[in-house]
Protein backbone atom coordinates (compact mmCIF):
# COMPACT_ATOMS: atom_id res chain seq x y z
CA UNK A 1 0.00 0.00 0.00
CA UNK A 2 1.00 3.26 -1.29
CA UNK A 3 2.35 5.70 2.36
CA UNK A 4 -0.23 8.12 1.03
CA UNK A 5 -3.17 6.37 1.35
CA UNK A 6 -2.15 5.51 4.74
CA UNK A 7 -1.35 8.47 5.66
CA UNK A 8 -4.85 9.77 4.69
CA UNK A 9 -6.73 7.14 6.25
CA UNK A 10 -4.96 7.95 9.37
CA UNK A 11 -6.08 11.75 9.07
CA UNK A 12 -9.67 10.71 7.97
CA UNK A 13 -9.81 8.70 11.15
CA UNK A 14 -7.88 11.15 13.27
CA UNK A 15 -10.36 13.45 12.28
CA UNK A 16 -13.43 11.57 12.80
CA UNK A 17 -12.05 11.22 16.84
CA UNK A 18 -11.33 14.94 17.11
CA UNK A 19 -14.94 15.25 15.72
CA UNK A 20 -16.75 12.86 18.15
CA UNK A 21 -14.33 14.54 20.97
CA UNK A 22 -15.78 18.02 20.14
CA UNK A 23 -19.04 17.32 20.80
CA UNK A 24 -18.16 16.40 24.48
CA UNK A 25 -17.15 20.25 24.43
CA UNK A 26 -20.09 21.89 27.12
CA UNK A 27 -21.53 25.20 25.44
CA UNK A 28 -24.37 27.61 25.92
CA UNK A 29 -27.29 28.07 24.38
CA UNK A 30 -27.11 32.07 25.26
CA UNK A 31 -23.86 32.09 23.84
CA UNK A 32 -23.73 34.60 21.03
CA UNK A 33 -20.44 34.62 20.03
CA UNK A 34 -18.88 31.22 18.40
CA UNK A 35 -18.72 28.52 20.83
CA UNK A 36 -15.58 27.05 21.97
CA UNK A 37 -16.32 23.22 19.31
CA UNK A 38 -16.73 25.51 16.48
CA UNK A 39 -12.77 25.76 15.38
CA UNK A 40 -12.10 22.18 16.66
CA UNK A 41 -15.12 20.84 14.85
CA UNK A 42 -13.82 23.18 11.56
CA UNK A 43 -10.61 21.71 12.04
CA UNK A 44 -12.21 18.16 12.13
CA UNK A 45 -13.90 18.31 9.12
CA UNK A 46 -11.26 19.53 7.35
CA UNK A 47 -9.15 16.66 8.40
CA UNK A 48 -11.56 14.37 7.17
CA UNK A 49 -11.81 15.69 3.85
CA UNK A 50 -8.62 16.20 3.11
CA UNK A 51 -7.47 13.12 3.88
CA UNK A 52 -10.64 11.82 2.01
CA UNK A 53 -8.88 13.39 -0.96
CA UNK A 54 -5.33 11.84 0.11
CA UNK A 55 -6.45 8.68 0.25
CA UNK A 56 -8.25 8.58 -3.08
CA UNK A 57 -5.62 10.48 -5.15
CA UNK A 58 -2.17 9.07 -3.46
CA UNK A 59 1.35 9.24 -4.37
CA UNK A 60 4.11 6.98 -5.46
CA UNK A 61 5.91 7.20 -2.62
CA UNK A 62 7.00 3.92 -0.83
CA UNK A 63 6.21 3.23 3.00
CA UNK A 64 9.52 3.11 3.86
CA UNK A 65 10.64 6.73 2.27
CA UNK A 66 8.10 7.73 4.04
CA UNK A 67 8.43 6.54 7.26
CA UNK A 68 12.35 7.84 7.20
CA UNK A 69 11.45 11.50 6.56
CA UNK A 70 8.96 10.90 9.32
CA UNK A 71 11.20 9.92 11.73
CA UNK A 72 14.10 12.57 11.02
CA UNK A 73 14.91 14.60 13.71
CA UNK A 74 13.88 18.11 13.56
CA UNK A 75 10.58 16.24 13.07
CA UNK A 76 10.25 14.19 15.99
CA UNK A 77 11.53 17.51 17.70
CA UNK A 78 8.61 19.74 16.15
CA UNK A 79 6.12 16.90 17.57
CA UNK A 80 7.53 17.12 21.01
CA UNK A 81 7.08 20.73 20.87
CA UNK A 82 3.72 20.85 19.87
CA UNK A 83 2.77 18.07 22.24
CA UNK A 84 4.28 20.18 25.11
CA UNK A 85 2.84 23.45 23.57
CA UNK A 86 -0.88 21.69 23.43
CA UNK A 87 -0.01 20.15 27.12
CA UNK A 88 0.51 23.57 28.57
CA UNK A 89 -1.94 25.59 26.57
CA UNK A 90 -4.28 26.14 29.80
CA UNK A 91 -1.44 26.96 32.25
CA UNK A 92 0.58 29.35 30.35
CA UNK A 93 -0.12 32.63 29.16
CA UNK A 94 -1.14 32.42 25.68
CA UNK A 95 1.18 34.88 24.02
CA UNK A 96 4.02 33.56 25.93
CA UNK A 97 3.82 29.72 24.64
CA UNK A 98 3.13 30.95 21.21
CA UNK A 99 5.89 33.14 21.27
CA UNK A 100 8.22 30.11 22.55
CA UNK A 101 6.59 27.89 20.41
CA UNK A 102 7.42 29.87 17.54
CA UNK A 103 11.28 30.29 18.88
CA UNK A 104 12.42 27.08 19.58
CA UNK A 105 10.45 25.42 16.38
CA UNK A 106 11.58 28.05 14.01
CA UNK A 107 15.38 26.79 15.80
CA UNK A 108 14.76 23.81 15.39
CA UNK A 109 14.13 23.71 12.06
CA UNK A 110 17.29 25.82 10.92
CA UNK A 111 16.33 29.08 11.24
CA UNK A 112 19.64 31.77 12.40
CA UNK A 113 18.37 35.32 10.89
CA UNK A 114 18.37 37.05 14.11
CA UNK A 115 15.88 39.44 12.46
CA UNK A 116 13.03 36.61 11.46
CA UNK A 117 13.92 35.24 15.23
CA UNK A 118 12.55 37.91 16.79
CA UNK A 119 9.20 39.26 14.01
CA UNK A 120 8.05 36.19 13.35
CA UNK A 121 7.22 34.53 16.62
CA UNK A 122 6.37 37.63 17.85
CA UNK A 123 4.27 38.83 15.05
CA UNK A 124 2.37 35.39 15.38
CA UNK A 125 1.49 35.26 18.95
CA UNK A 126 0.56 38.89 18.73
CA UNK A 127 -1.34 37.99 15.84
CA UNK A 128 -3.15 35.38 16.54
CA UNK A 129 -3.77 36.78 20.01
CA UNK A 130 -6.03 39.89 18.71
CA UNK A 131 -7.63 37.31 16.03
CA UNK A 132 -9.16 35.55 18.58
CA UNK A 133 -9.47 37.17 21.11
CA UNK A 134 -10.80 40.53 19.29
CA UNK A 135 -11.91 38.98 16.33
CA UNK A 136 -14.12 36.16 17.43
CA UNK A 137 -14.65 37.10 20.82
CA UNK A 138 -12.58 33.90 22.28
CA UNK A 139 -11.34 34.20 25.35
CA UNK A 140 -7.70 33.13 25.75
CA UNK A 141 -5.25 32.16 29.01
CA UNK A 142 -3.43 35.44 29.93
CA UNK A 143 -1.45 35.49 32.94
CA UNK A 144 -2.78 39.69 33.11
Amino acid sequence: MRSDRIAGLATVVGGAALAIACLSIETSLAQAELTARFFPLLLSIALIVLGGVLTVRSGERALSQSLRELLAPGVLTFAALLIVYFLSFRYVDFRLSTWLFMLVAMVAMGSRRPLELIAVPLGVSLGIYALFRYGFAVLLPVWM
